[in-house]
């Protein structure tokens, strides 16, 4: 675990000190957040401090560590996970309990990594996990193929949100021209890849990812038939 010495805060220019006892956990949290924001690997407990005008030993009276810091603020992030009400139709609900994952993880690119890496899950994850495998339960899925489920739509999240983090962090990055540099390749070693350069092009786009869900759900729904008879 990190605990970083107590050193002298960067603080901003122009923010006036805090007084002591004035911090609490969600203000902490939310400059950590800020913090991050601007690139994860900027987040320390003195650059939190900075924003908040206070010493870095200020914050490890509410967060014994960076570690804590950072599992706290990973489960914030999770927390703001909503879960659609029920439809009556599981394989509907489960495609919408996809897109309301992603749309966290889409929301918060900078946190992609860390919550895929961090192994901790925090009491969001589980809270997004019952979610999951309640659905599942409507399907007729129960125990390891629920599990296989859920972990599959969950690694197809963070793994598209992997490919499309980079691009949101920073929209100028080269990966834009990658279409004309496929196609420039010599069409006679790379026919297909030439050919689809236009789509290659749009890697981790919504309408690949609608489709590749898809092909999970139905999946799925084939297994939960074939697991009730019907």
């Amino acid at each position: 675990m990190s605990h970083e010495p107590d050193a002298a805060s960067p603080i901003d220019p122009g923010r006036t000190r805090r007084s002591r006892g004035s911090l609490n956990p969600d203000l902490i949290l939310q400059a950590a957040e800020d913090v991050a924001a601007e690139g994860f690997d900027a987040l320390t407990m003195r650059a939190v401090a900075g924003r908040l005008g206070a010493v870095p030993m200020a914050l490890y009276n509410h967060f014994a560590t960076k570690d804590a810091l950072v599992d706290a603020l990973l489960d914030r992030v999770l927390g703001r996970f909503e879960l659609e009400p029920a439809t009556g139709d599981w394989v509907d609900d489960l495609r919408r309990f996809a897109h309301a994952h992603r749309r966290v993880l889409t929301g918060h690119p900078w946190a992609v990594a860390p919550l895929f890496s961090r192994p901790n899950p925090g009491l969001g994850a589980v809270r997004i996990g019952e979610g999951a495998l309640g659905i599942l339960q409507q399907a007729g899925l129960s125990g390891a193929r629920a599990v296989a489920a859920f972990s599959g739509i969950i690694a197809l999240n963070y793994g598209w949100s992997s490919f499309t983090a980079p691009r949101t962090l920073d929209p100028g990055t080269p990966g834009r021209d990658v279409g004309a540099a496929l196609a420039a390749l010599p069409r006679r070693e790379y026919p297909l890849t030439v050919g689809a350069a236009d789509e290659l092009a749009s890697y981790g786009s919504d309408a690949h990812y609608d489709f590749v869900l898809d092909q999970l759900l139905n999946g799925l729904r084939m297994t939960a038939r074939a697991s009730s008879g019907s």
